[in-house]
Parts: C-alpha cells; sequence; structure tokens
C-alpha cells in the first residue's frame, strides 16, 4: 500500500508512474467477485467540480467517489505544486495519458486483456494502432453513448460478458467517475479507470503540450490555445476556485 497525500480530503498516491502501472497491474490480476476497484487521475478540473469550499458549490457524490478511491494519482502539476507546498510531496505527475501506454503493454506480457467505454471509434482504433503493442488482448472497443440520468444496464451486460482485465472509462469528468462509482458494485472486473480523452491524445487527434510546459503546469494555456471557445471559461473558473481551495488547505482545511 502506498503512502497518501490527503488533499481536500482526497487521498492521492505518492508514487512515480512506474509504480502506479504496477500498482494496476495488482489490481487486475486480483480475484474477482468484488467490487471493481476504481481508480482516478486527479487534476485541477477534478477538484474544481467535486469540492466544495465558500462561495463555490461542489457534487458531493462526485467527491464521495474521489475520497473513498481505491487509488488516486496526480494527472495535473498544479497537484503536485500544492503537495509540495504542503510539505507532504507526491514526487510526480502520473497522468492518464501517460500510464494508458505502459499499462497496455504490461497487460501485453501478463496476458492481460483491456476495455474501452466510451470514446470516438476511429480515434480509439488509431490510438491503438499507434501504440503497436503486440499480443494485446483487446476484449472490447465501447463507444456507447452513456447517460447519467437513466440505467443502461446493457452496457454493463456487454461488459461482463467479455471479462476484461481492466476497463477504461473514457467519458470525461466528472462523468466518467459517476459513472464508474454508480456501477462499479455491478461489474464483474477487477479494475476500472477514468481516462478522459487520452486516447484523443495517443491518436494525435489533440496534441499534448511541450514536456516543459507540462513540469512547470503550463499546459492548461496551450489546451486553451488549442481550444479557446471551448475551454478558455472552464479552466478560468477552475484556476480561481482551486486556488480558492488551495489556501484554505493551506490553513489546514480538508485534513
Amino acid at each position: 500500500m502506498s503512502k497518501c497525500t490527503n488533499l481536500f480530503g482526497i487521498p492521492v498516491a505518492q508514487v512515480t508512474e512506474a509504480e502506479a502501472v504496477e500498482r494496476i497491474v495488482a489490481f487486475a490480476k486480483s480475484p474477482r467477485g468484488k467490487k471493481a476497484a476504481f481508480v482516478a487521475t486527479l487534476n485541477v478540473d477534478f477538484v474544481s467540480n467535486a469540492v466544495s469550499g465558500w462561495p463555490f458549490s461542489g457534487n458531493d457524490e462526485l467527491w464521495g467517489y474521489l475520497r473513498n478511491a481505491d487509488f488516486v494519482t496526480a494527472d495535473g502539476m498544479p497537484i503536485v505544486l500544492l503537495s509540495r507546498l504542503l510539505r507532504r510531496s507526491i514526487p510526480e505527475r502520473v497522468t492518464g495519458a501517460d500510464m494508458v501506454p505502459a499499462i497496455c503493454r504490461r497487460f501485453a506480457e501478463e496476458g492481460l486483456s483491456v476495455y474501452v467505454l466510451g470514446g470516438d471509434k476511429d480515434a480509439l482504433d488509431e490510438a491503438f494502432a499507434k501504440m503497436d503493442i503486440p499480443n494485446l488482448k483487446i476484449a472490447g472497443l465501447d463507444p456507447a453513448f452513456v447517460r447519467l440520468d437513466v440505467d443502461q444496464p446493457e452496457i454493463v451486460e456487454r461488459i461482463n460478458a467479455v471479462k476484461p482485465d481492466i476497463v477504461f472509462v473514457a467519458l470525461g469528468n466528472p462523468k466518467q467517475e459517476l459513472w464508474m462509482g454508480r456501477n462499479a458494485a455491478k461489474l464483474d472486473v477487477p479494475v476500472m479507470i477514468g481516462i478522459g480523452g487520452t486516447f484523443n491524445f495517443i491518436a494525435g487527434r489533440v496534441r499534448r503540450a511541450p514536456r516543459w510546459m507540462q513540469k512547470c503546469g503550463l499546459e492548461w494555456i496551450y489546451r486553451i490555445c488549442q481550444e479557446p471557445g471551448r475551454l478558455w471559461k472552464r479552466y478560468a473558473y477552475g484556476l480561481v476556485k482551486f486556488s480558492w481551495l488551495s489556501l484554505r488547505a493551506f490553513f489546514g482545511g480538508y485534513s
């Protein structure tokens, strides 16, 4: 069991990317028949969507799933920088976009299978072709339109029918985490992880920021420049709220 840094009541693992991948492989190799392990990759958007703190509202259901997750990694560099400010240092950023190819390579070595829920089918095909991992078992690519306002048992049935060793849930936050939390007990899989638009990055449909910008916590600027009309309001609100919540955390809130 890895040590965790408590941020906003959420236990963020103090792990490197390599350690995180091995932890997920261990989940996948664990016996079936119990609730699927819930893995989240925490970034500013997650915090903004989940955590309440005057004068900002949040989502208590989402926050509850994150607080009780089996494994949470620090996807956003601001998360890592805050942990260092609080002297509860997380060693490095561990993103879904970096972990997915590494997980797939380890799964191929172990003979484990993957299933993807969500995303664009063409983008998924392109991403797996670019990763080019021989012997990787793909149990299913399911670009289903997932809703949260109605029950969709057929999605769970499709997943359980092929018994994958992991489900990559590519619906974006907060939708993917809410779906995972509500369906964890119904799934016959050892582990599931929300990975957002990771396959769009791998396929090259969305460019990632240069490595130096990622390390400095400036990837959000690069993303806004790519899609200003869609992202600027979300990122502006998220950064203002995260800064306020971080100030509260620095003075003892969310301990």
